[in-house]
């Protein structure tokens, strides 16, 4: 698994400026709660991690490797050792343009 670069899953333009001016992602890759980096414009997910042969938990581009949580407490939970601004996005069903929780 690698942390993919392609930001095709973005609103480009015109459209694309919702929720505070950031510009949310098209859609999402399943229902759920994500924690979403609007800066780096990356997801909290798993990677692969050279340096210790496992995978763990990081910031990745593509939405389907980003952890999907059942529960906005659940996302919130999931936050508490990150650092960087964020945001917990949902989508009530897959493809859907996620709208911004918190």
């Amino acid at each position: 698994m690698s942390d993919s670069t392609n930001s095709d899953a973005k609103d480009g333009g015109n459209g694309g400026q919702d929720a505070g001016g950031l510009d949310l992602p098209k859609s999402l890759a399943r229902e759920g709660h994500v924690v979403w980096f609007h800066e780096y414009g990356k997801y909290l997910g798993y990677a692969w991690d050279e340096a210790v042969g496992e995978i763990r938990r990081a910031h990745v581009s593509d939405p389907e490797h980003a952890i999907y949580f059942e529960t906005f407490a659940e996302a919130m939970v999931a936050t508490e050792m990150l650092t960087g601004a964020r945001v917990i996005l949902r989508a009530l069903k897959r493809g859907e343009k996620p709208r911004l929780v918190r």
